[in-house]
């Protein structure tokens, strides 16, 4: 009974699922006379025509609808909008009575192009026309133990010629920042995990500003190896490396093997090359490349979905999902485009000098450094990067150099580190430390030392001994006493008799003996010794001029010209 009543009930409710005779071919020849005509008409008002037409009318609004949703999902990235240039028409100069000349309005200068805003703003941004299909990405892997991004690379891609270029950025590269190792990797967790901080020093490395960026950490990396069940990849050497404190253990032989994920990890993360980290580099390159392949094989086509997954849940991008399905299906061939091939994937690195080095102030040892080459970067960056119509030029960028005195400089001309040069010449000896700590270019002041009495002093450049205070100012000279006998001054001599009996000065035109000379009078008087200049007699009563031979010894007159 409850059996029936249900049934009776659902005849009720949906007649349409009622049996009926079969309706049969509408379509062919009347065989049964008028009575089996097939009438539109009849078909309609019997019903089943207004259920036929609901269904048609249902599936094909869900048609549009879904059409119309996945076109919204589904779509190419919108890029960085432009500033428009400016359409106000120039001023011009009409004389009175003279009709205006029509002129095209000029373009934009160099100026308002590359803006001279100073160091401390962005680098100008290329500007233009965007070549038709070329999107770029900032592709950034962060390290597992100190935030540093250790991989980072600029992508290329042109979705209509179905090419891809991949330059990475060696993690050594300098860039022109104050703090002491101003190396590219510390970018990111100096700033306070800003990946636009990151982007714009990206910028002035290569002259323009990717689109979009990609962060990828190690745990993503290791799960999209596992995905594809493992890369064959050829390890280029024995690679050993523990390191309890990082709880990292690299293990690997050299020779072609299939990595799985945790493999893989410590294949890129080895950095024991001869060659520098730019071996490292290359090594990261080369597995990438074999990655993308082995993902874009046929027999995982199938993932495409879990790929999707994986890097929505493990990737940190400022794509929206339906991006990244539009991306993955222009590369899987689906847009109208052939399927990406992997001979047109091209990888290199900033060209720059990838063996420099420059003293840490903080470490107390060299630092190793990678300096780009600005004309290269340039030739590079407008053959495969640029996304942009117009040029990239060596005025865009911000190239650090190392000077061979150990001096760092910038192509802008302005230096954020202002300390590193000063710290220089005080390891050349051509500048100190005062004793507030700033740097003083020049020598020191030299310091004063004490001889044997206790005397401060110090030695000039000569080796003269200059006397000084404790702090090695130089004491004033001390005067010797003044002497008023007037040492070196005129004289008066006494005025002593003359042969004559007169007294007066020594006359050499009047034949006399000079004064000094006279000898004892006839009555046998003693003459007083002369008073000496420095006021004293010689010992025996006379001078100690030459005594001059006897009175009549003297000629009575003197030779001419004395």
């Amino acid at each position: 009974m409850r059996g029936k009543r249900e049934e009776s009930r659902g005849e009720q409710s949906k007649p349409f699922l009622r049996r009926s005779a079969p309706i049969g071919d509408p379509f062919a020849k009347d065989t049964a006379g008028p009575k089996k005509k097939f009438s539109w008409a009849a078909f309609w008002d019997s019903g089943k025509g207004k259920i036929l037409a609901a269904v048609l009318s249902c599936l094909a609004v869900f048609a549009i609808v879904v059409t119309v949703a996945l076109k919204m999902w589904i779509k190419p990235p919108s890029l960085p909008v432009q500033p428009e240039p400016d359409k106000t028409p120039a001023k011009q100069t009409v004389t009175p009575g003279q009709q205006p000349e029509e002129q095209e309005p000029e373009g934009p200068t160099d100026d308002e192009l590359y803006p001279d805003d100073g160091y401390n703003g962005d680098m100008p941004t290329v500007s233009g026309n965007r070549k038709d299909g070329w999107y770029t990405f900032l592709l950034v892997g962060t390290d597992m133990d100190d935030g540093n991004t250790d991989t980072i690379m600029v992508v290329s891609y042109d979705t209509k010629e179905q090419d891809i270029s991949i330059m990475s950025i060696p993690r050594d590269t300098m860039i022109n920042e104050k703090w002491d190792i101003k190396k590219i990797n510390s970018v990111y967790s100096r700033t306070g995990n800003s990946i636009e901080s990151l982007a714009n020093r990206v910028q002035k490395l290569v002259g323009f500003k990717p689109d979009f960026y990609v962060k990828v950490d190690l745990e993503m990396f290791v799960k999209l190896v596992d995905l594809v069940e493992g890369v064959e990849f050829d390890v280029p050497q024995d690679m050993d490396y523990d390191d309890s404190w990082q709880n990292l253990h690299i293990h690997l032989k050299k020779g072609v093997q299939v990595l799985d994920g945790e493999h893989a990890m410590q294949l890129v993360r080895f950095r024991r090359y001869s060659e520098g980290d730019i071996k490292r580099v290359e090594v990261q390159q080369n597995f990438m490349k074999a990655l993308i392949k082995e993902c874009l094989s046929l027999q995982h086509w199938g993932k495409i979905k879990a790929y999707i997954d994986l890097a929505m849940e493990s990737i940190s991008t400022d794509l929206d999902s339906g991006s990244v399905v539009w991306f993955a299906a222009n590369v899987l061939g689906l847009n109208g485009v052939p399927a990406l091939n992997m001979s047109d994937v091209q990888t290199c690195t900033l060209p720059g000098d990838y063996w420099g080095s420059a003293w840490s102030r903080d470490t107390q040892q060299e630092q190793s450094y990678v300096t780009i080459y600005p004309n290269e970067v340039v030739k590079l960056v407008n053959e495969s990067f640029n996304p942009y119509e117009q040029k990239v030029t060596t005025g865009m960028l911000d190239a650090m150099s190392i000077l061979k005195n150990g001096d760092i400089a910038s192509s802008t001309g302005s230096l954020k580190d202002t300390r590193h040069n000063g710290i220089m010449a005080v390891r050349r000896g051509e500048a100190y430390y005062d004793d507030d700590g700033s740097i003083v270019y020049g020598q020191p002041p030299a310091k004063p030392e004490q001889d044997e009495q206790g005397n401060w002093y110090i030695l000039d450049e000569e080796g003269t001994v200059i006397y000084t205070d404790e702090d090695g100012n130089p004491l004033a000279p001390v005067l010797p006493p003044e002497d008023n006998t007037g040492t070196g001054q005129p004289v008066d001599l006494p005025q002593l008799p003359s042969d004559s009996g007169q007294s007066g000065a020594y006359d050499p035109s009047q034949g006399t003996t000079p004064p000094e000379t006279v000898p004892p009078t006839d009555s046998g008087t003693v003459q007083e010794p002369p008073v000496l200049p420095d006021g004293g007699t010689s010992p025996s009563g006379t001078t100690d001029e030459p005594q001059l031979p006897p009175e009549e010894e003297v000629p009575t007159e003197m030779p001419d010209g004395i």
